[in-house]
């Protein structure tokens, strides 16, 4: 899971932002972001501590009870829930007012159930047929990039409920 950029989300900062106030770089920044915290650099943990005016332990210890918590990411808009899905959170919140259209990509996919019976009904082939036909949507589709990619990495997700204020997604592969 990527603790940083949650973290740094749940602090009202970018990375962008630490590299401003530091001079720390996005890419060494970025390294950590699939790291576990206990391999954070000390180097990375001073420049939080510094853009958060905060002290190196203390950022440390909410890290800690960040990863203890094993929280849900949460988007607001279509760039934050690409981010979400291209780090694979278990779990999303999508709130606001992009979460109806959110659920509206849900519900018009298969089940698990449809899915594995038009699969093997079709011998494979229908698997084979599907990815042209995505591709071929996609080559011609007037939706922007990030529309196309946020339909085409949300397919491993499923539904886990809804409301009128959020959205919440799993990880299909959490179930297995």
């Amino acid at each position: 899971m990527n603790y940083l950029d949650l973290y740094l989300q749940r602090n009202g900062i970018k990375r962008y932002d630490v590299y401003k106030a530091t001079g720390v770089s996005q890419q060494l920044l970025s390294t950590h972001t699939s790291k576990s915290i206990e391999k954070y650099s000390n180097k990375v943990v001073m420049a939080l501590a510094e853009a958060l005016n905060k002290t190196p332990g203390t950022v440390l210890d909410e890290l800690l009870a960040l990863q203890k918590e094993n929280p849900a990411f949460e988007a607001y808009n279509p760039a934050e829930l690409l981010q979400g899905l291209e780090f694979k959170y278990d779990r999303i919140i999508i709130k606001g007012a992009y979460c109806s259209e959110v659920y509206k990509i849900m519900k018009g996919q298969l089940s698990e159930t449809e899915s594995m019976g038009f699969e093997l009904g079709s011998a494979g082939v229908a698997t084979v047929l599907a990815y042209a036909i995505n591709a071929a949507r996609d080559l011609f589709s007037n939706s922007d990039k990030v529309s196309r990619d946020i339909e085409r990495k949300i397919v491993s997700y499923k539904l886990e409920s809804a409301s009128e204020e959020n959205v919440t997604i799993r990880l299909k592969q959490l179930d297995y």
